[in-house]
């Protein structure tokens, strides 16, 4: 069972949410990463949402993908972990700024991983009810699925931030080589 275990991705992954200036955990990227969610499930809930066996089709998709994608990303990432050409000031943040990375993108790998198994589900219950008829998710699918649909699409808004960070401190830095 311990090698299943995906309680340190998450842990790690949460300690991301820091403010940088203070060290310190911050509440508010922590309500925003995983309050908006629940905020958009509670307009879904109140609104009777519910998705179709198209829209399951179109999330299992979508986020098989961009599982395989988050794990070429995370070898791309280890990669440019390794490259140490760098001067000792921005090797630091370099550093940080890459394993903040590697939590995240492990993390929506997870989630991604969570979507799919969830519609899939979520299309075989459908299935199974009559197939001729065009019937929905209750309430408890539509809410797991907008629910992590919005957490993933959040921590992706803060990977692509991290990421560009990183690149952009890459090209403005020239590279540091030995003389041969």
């Amino acid at each position: 069972m311990n090698k299943i275990n995906v309680v340190r991705i998450i842990l790690s992954h949460l300690e991301t949410l820091r403010d940088h200036s203070t060290g310190r955990r911050s509440w508010p990227d922590i309500i925003f990463f995983f309050g908006v969610p629940l905020i958009v499930c509670g307009v879904a809930l109140y609104f009777k949402w519910s998705l179709y066996v198209d829209a399951l089709n179109a999330l299992l998709a979508a986020f098989s993908i961009f599982a395989g994608l988050l794990l070429n990303l995370l070898i791309l990432i280890y990669t440019f972990a390794s490259d140490r050409n760098h001067p000792t000031g921005l090797a630091r943040v370099r550093k940080e700024v890459v394993r903040q990375l590697h939590d995240n993108i492990a993390f929506s790998v997870l989630i991604a991983m969570t979507i799919a198994v969830v519609a899939l589900v979520g299309v075989a219950q459908l299935k199974v009810r009559d197939p001729s008829n065009p019937v929905h998710t209750g309430p408890l699918f539509t809410f797991f699925l907008i629910y992590l649909t919005g957490n993933f699409v959040l921590t992706m808004l803060m990977i692509l931030k991290r990421i560009y960070i990183l690149l952009n401190q890459e090209l403005e830095q020239p590279s540091i080589r030995k003389a041969s």
